[in-house]
């Protein structure tokens, strides 16, 4: 008897550990799903393993949740439509950012490293019109997706530590196998962020745009909201979302929140799995739309993402830049509030006297008042203090002296 219960533990325990509960990633089936909503219309599709529950966000920012799944069909209802201006703060610039900055306690001031760590759990993915199929096992054009990614960090001043580690076969245990990747990663680098970088299997329109002038694949966060970390995690993409549609609208194709997925996010507050572009694009639309979103990690991590060069703050020379906070980078951010704050009370006195004197000849000869009688004057007391200290000595010698 106990054997058998012992059996029906074991089995229960593969069966839960193998569930699209425990992991909810892609479809192996060569297909795909398409979400639609209450009237019939198309709303999203993925090349994800869907379930009643999991819910997504559109590229014009409305959330729906899949009630039902028939098929390659998922039936949703719209839940409400997100307002991302609620996960946007438009960074401060200018003299009252930097007179914040010196009033702020240096504890809320501080930095982290400004490093991002980046990795690839299904090291096989790759683009079929570039690549020439959808799957090379450790060798994906997947790699040269998230080499791009580290080279346009890098060249925004953020440090960056890139991992090349294999993880095939494509199977759902393989984020079992980068877990050890993405913890070694966390506990040598530390980073600020960690992304996970795939990409996604679709007609190729689904990810197909134009920003700037030049054909693109976009982007697609994909948030588990399994794990513990699944709320802070879904507002974390909510964040990266609304600072991309302000940098580069029509970038992020949209957010994927899958109930069933964890995908590692348990291990740092700032997880994401991205994908870039599907099977179907090529390869340097992927590159060229993982380029653009570079631009929006500087200002997520609250690091500046000003271009590098010989004249750019922290550059040593013309190849780079000597890293965040170095001591190329110049005078400290409280030095140079001080700076404007004397400057400002310069200037300020300047255009008082100025305008309580009415012109440049009055003011300069109240100033030369000032300096001549009124800060002489003020001086006057401490003199003619030490001569009353003195004089008692100078008495006592003239008296010596008869």
């Amino acid at each position: 008897m106990k054997s058998r219960l012992g059996a029906v533990l074991i089995i229960g325990l593969l069966l839960a550990i193998l569930s699209p509960n425990g992991f909810a990633h892609e479809r192996n089936d060569g297909s795909y799903a398409t979400i639609v909503d209450e009237a019939g219309n198309n709303v999203y599709m993925t090349g994800r393993l869907l379930q009643p529950g999991d819910q997504v966000l559109t590229e014009n920012n409305r959330k729906y949740e899949v009630v039902r799944v028939e098929g390659d069909t998922a039936y949703a209802k719209l839940i409400e439509e997100v307002d991302l201006s609620l996960y946007y703060k438009e960074p401060e610039q200018g003299i009252l950012a930097q007179f914040k900055g010196f009033l702020e306690p240096a504890t809320a001031r501080a930095e982290g490293s400004g490093k991002v760590a980046i990795y690839h759990t299904h090291s096989d993915e790759s683009y079929v019109p570039t690549d020439g199929k959808e799957s090379i096992l450790g060798a994906g054009g997947i790699y040269k997706v998230g080499a791009r990614f580290a080279k346009e960090l890098e060249s925004k001043g953020m440090n960056v530590a890139f991992s090349e580690a294999k993880h095939d076969p494509h199977d759902d245990m393989a984020y079992e196998r980068s877990r050890r990747t993405a913890l070694n990663l966390i506990k040598k680098e530390q980073p600020d962020a960690i992304f996970d970088i795939h990409r996604d299997a679709v007609p190729p329109q689904v990810y197909g745009g134009k920003i700037d002038g030049q054909d693109i694949s976009k982007v697609q966060l994909v948030v588990g909201k399994y794990g513990p970390t699944g709320k802070q995690i879904e507002d974390y993409a909510l964040q990266i979302k609304a600072a991309s549609d302000k940098k580069h609208p029509g970038l992020v194709k949209g957010i994927f929140f899958a109930k069933g997925g964890d995908y590692n996010q348990d291990l740092h507050p700032r997880s994401m799995l991205l994908e870039v572009g599907a099977h179907t694009n090529d390869r340097e639309s992927a590159e060229k739309g993982i380029a653009l979103f570079a631009d929006v990690i500087p200002t997520i991590l609250g690091k500046s993402s000003a271009p590098t060069g010989p004249n750019a703050a922290g550059a040593t020379n013309a190849d780079g830049n000597a890293g965040l906070g170095s001591a190329a980078g110049g005078a400290s951010g409280a030095t140079k509030s001080i700076g404007w704050i004397l400057g400002l009370l310069i200037v300020g006195g300047a255009a008082f006297l100025l305008l309580s004197t009415g012109g440049l000849k009055e003011a300069g000869a109240k100033l030369k008042n000032f300096a001549s009688t009124e800060f002489a004057n003020f001086l006057a007391p401490k003199s003619r203090k030490r001569r009353n200290d003195n004089e008692p000595s100078e008495q006592a010698d003239r008296k010596d002296d008869k």
